[in-house]
């Protein structure tokens, strides 16, 4: 997890530690984030409570970009392909 300006970088594959760490992280700082990139491999992830996180932190702010979430389906090459749907 990086944070270049006002873009936070974070890697899909991380582990409910990291996770965790990545709440406490963005709580004090996130009027100031203004999207949330995923850089790295995007294959494969640890843990599901990284989505649970990336879509209460759109629902907290609706206006960030957070283009993992608001493209609407992931690939994945161990689980297919993941699809949801965002309503506001």
């Amino acid at each position: 997890m990086t944070i270049d300006g006002d873009v936070l970088e974070i890697e899909l594959d991380m582990d409910l530690a990291e996770v965790i760490e990545l709440k406490k992280f963005v709580e004090t700082r996130l009027e100031y984030i203004e999207s949330i990139e995923v850089i790295g491999e995007r294959d494969r992830f640890s843990s599901s409570s990284l989505f649970a996180l990336l879509f209460s932190i759109k629902k907290s702010k609706p206006d960030i970009s957070i283009p993992i979430i608001d493209d609407g389906a992931l690939g994945l090459s161990d689980y297919g392909s993941l699809h949801w749907i965002y309503h506001d």
